[in-house]
Formats: structure tokens, sequence, C-alpha cells
């Protein structure tokens, strides 16, 4: 079928705490996850290769799956860049810019431990090793919560600090906590990227709105079975019924039930 997924990580490691657990997938459990995506009929491509399909207006590329990271742990790109080398897998990790070096303000003020995001050095080694940059704007504001001339300044400001950093432009950004509307998509679109990604869940097909692009998030402790039913579904939520359930609802659609 026509359609493309992108995956959503956050951190690439063993969580520290309960409540982290969410965000975090351990190093074992990714290294199975893109073994998998790459011996199972899948087909890994660049963030890139899907909005190229979006905004070119060419058929979707059937199976495909881009692999993305948001914020930039340092954690994640020590655990995640050889295993991806290693599977052939490419990538794309969204930054808070004016993090880089420092910790994860943001979660931890809610309770979450505190972790180290990645250097300047670190970015431009990720960078040279073939990883996409993408942002994740300056501090990790919700923007839907924060003046206009707030939420511009920090898409703006955060593609300049990566293009002076990296020395090439940045294309794609990603709404922190998924928040978004169609001003702050306008805002993303005036600022010069190419695509933003949300944190809804679905495939991306023909026609998909490249500043709104869907991504389906992966848990901590999701098995094999819930890894390859969340790609095959398009879902967040991976459970024994969920195929059973999908092909009644689509059966009683079909009858008009």
């Amino acid at each position: 079928m026509n359609r493309a997924i992108i995956l959503m990580y956050h951190i690439v490691d063993d969580p520290r705490t309960e409540r982290e657990g969410r965000f975090c997938v351990r190093p074992s459990e990714f290294d199975r996850q893109m073994r998998w995506l790459r011996e199972s009929g899948y087909l890994p491509v660049r963030l890139e290769q899907i909005v190229d399909c979006l905004v070119e207006r060419k058929p979707m590329l059937s199976n495909a799956v881009a692999v993305t990271f948001d914020d930039g742990f340092s954690a994640t790109a020590a655990h995640a860049l050889p295993m991806l080398q290693a599977h052939g897998i490419p990538a794309t990790m969204f930054v808070v810019t004016q993090r880089l070096g420092r910790a994860n303000d943001w979660m931890y003020e809610r309770g979450f431990p505190r972790r180290t995001l990645m250097s300047v050095a670190q970015l431009r080694e990720l960078d040279a090793e073939g990883v996409t940059i993408g942002s994740h704007t300056a501090t990790h504001p919700r923007l839907t919560e924060v003046s206009s001339a707030q939420a511009a300044a920090e898409i703006a400001q955060s593609k300049q600090q990566l293009e002076d950093t990296l020395g090439k432009p940045v294309r794609y950004f990603a709404y922190p906590y998924g928040l978004y509307s169609p001003e702050l998509s306008n805002a993303v679109r005036a600022s010069g990227y190419r695509a933003a990604c949300s944190t809804r869940a679905g495939f991306n097909r023909d026609g998909e709105n490249p500043f709104a692009l869907r991504r389906i998030e992966v848990l901590c402790g999701d098995a094999l079975w819930q890894f390859n039913q969340k790609l095959r579904f398009g879902t967040n939520h991976a459970t024994r019924s969920y195929p059973l359930r999908y092909y009644a609802s689509r059966i009683a659609a079909r009858l008009g039930l």
C-alpha cells in the first residue's frame, strides 16, 4: 500500500524512574526493532523522501518508514547511532537549540529525571554521520500557550541557530508536545521549513499536509508483536484485540451498520 510511517522516539536508554518509562526505549529493544524493521519488508527511508512525495505530489512510497527522535538527548545519540549504522537505517534528530549541552529543564521541572542533551560537538558529529538534524524550537515551550510573536521567534531562531552551527539549511521541524494550530503551521512554513512533524498517530498518505505529518510513538516495553502491530495499523495503541476490533469496524462500515 502507498502509505508511509514516521516513528517517534525520545530517549534510547534504560528508564531511570517509572514515570520516565514512557519516553524511554531500552537500547536492546531499539536494536531488535531496527533489526526487525530491516528484515520485515519495510523500506527504511530518510524523512525527506516522504516529504518529497507530498510536496512534489508523487505517489507515496510503499511501506516506507522514517525514524525520528525528539529533543536531542546525549544518551539517544550514544546508543542509537551505532545501531542505526549497523542496520543501515537513516534517521532524523529534532533538537532544542538553546538547551544543547545542558539539561531537559522542561521535563525536570515536572518531576522527571534530569538528563543531558547533546553538545554542539556531538550535534556536529551526528550531522557528519548522515543523521538529518531538525528543529524542536529553542526552549521547548508549549507553542499554543505563548504569544504569536514568541512562538514565531522559537520557530525561526532555532532554525537560524542550527544553520549557523551546521553550515547547511535546516528544513524540518517537530512541534513540542505535538501542539500545533493552523497559525503555527503557517509560522513554520514562513520561517522556511519544508515540513513539520506532529504527534498525531496514523499513516502518511498521498495528500497529507506536510506541516502536520503523522507519527507513531514507540514506548518502553513494546514487544516486537506490538511494534509490528503499530506499523501495520498506524496506531499508538497495540493490543491483542486491536486487529479484531479494527477489521470488525471495517466490515461494519462497508455494510453501513
